[in-house]
């Protein structure tokens, strides 16, 4: 489930879109009614109840991965116990909206359109909400045992405008240097080989890095605003991990070599401890006759001796 904010200062073509026929479905309106037009009207009416708010227009689609087609596609009411759900912890209540499912899409979504104005005249805050919007869409997510998706591995490039579709390109190469990369020079070689420009933020007072941008074809992005994952700390905490671990793997393969070889050394000791053995048992034989042979004698010689003893 994730959440996708919007905020304006007309309601009419906002309306107008999510109402379109020939992909929208009205779930259910609150202090609105009537047509598109109509609609809006109320809309903009109770606007003048404060005429501090400059963008009064509050729009929010919440999209569900396609892996949960079945469930959501046709079931209205879970749909809509989902978003007055997302609603009441976004602090979205007392006031007018609407809600419409969109299927136009392989995904299930929906659509809220409501008045940053209140029924009582008070500003619906939007302080922190993309942040907010993040944390209750995972809530969710989890409440009600939903799919959980990388959306930006899942987007559909060609409908991404200009900037959208250097963002995402940018990105996915991110994505995949960043997993065996060890160091700040080898990222930047290798982004600029794939035409990517990359450059550093840094403090004038203290002279410390404090970011990193990357440019491609034109525009520029903040490491932070493409995906929280590539900030200058994040990025820099990944290096070092991967330098670590391919270190690590490397003195493991030399230590097994000495270990192997050793192994063959045993292995030829290990033969020769066997052969010995076999020779040390045809020497015992050997010796253990001789001895028998020696008792033997001696045996005889005492007899002797006590055969003289008796003589008269």
């Amino acid at each position: 489930m994730i959440g996708k904010i919007t905020k304006g200062k007309s309601f009419g073509g906002c309306v107008r879109y999510v109402l379109q026929e020939y992909k929208s479905q009205l779930l259910e309106a609150e202090g609105v009614n009537g047509t598109p037009e109509q609609m809006s009207a109320d809309f903009e009416l109770q606007t003048l109840l404060n005429d501090k708010v400059k963008n009064t227009v509050g729009h929010i689609s919440l999209n569900f991965s396609a892996e949960n087609g079945t469930l959501l596609r046709k079931d209205d009411e879970l749909m809509l116990k989902i978003t007055h759900d997302f609603m009441e912890q976004m602090d979205i209540r007392n006031t007018q909206y609407i809600i419409a499912r969109h299927t136009d899409r392989e995904h299930p979504h929906c659509h809220i359109v409501f008045n940053r104005v209140d029924n009582d005249g008070k500003t619906i805050s939007d302080k922190n909400d993309h942040f907010r919007n993040e944390r209750v869409c995972k809530k969710l997510t989890a409440k009600y045992r939903l799919h959980f998706a990388n959306g930006k591995d899942h987007i559909k490039k060609e409908r991404l405008r200009p900037f959208d579709r250097a963002k995402h390109t940018v990105y996915e190469i991110l994505k995949k240097e960043l997993s065996h990369t060890e160091s700040w020079n080898e990222l930047k070689d290798t982004l600029s080989k794939q035409d990517i420009n990359m450059k550093f933020k840094v403090s004038r007072i203290t002279k410390e890095v404090q970011g990193v941008k990357f440019e491609y074809r034109g525009f520029s992005f903040s490491g932070s605003k493409i995906s929280r994952e590539f900030s200058y700390m994040n990025i820099d905490n990944q290096l070092k991990e991967n330098e670590h671990t391919n270190s690590f793997k490397s003195k493991h393969e030399m230590t097994q070599q000495p270990q192997l070889q050793h192994k063959e050394i045993a292995t030829h000791s290990d033969l020769g401890s066997v052969l010995g053995l076999l020779n040390m048992d045809n020497s015992y034989d050997a010796l253990q006759a001789e001895e028998q042979e020696v008792n033997k004698l001696l045996r005889k010689k005492r007899k002797a001796k006590r055969k003289r003893g008796f003589q008269l």
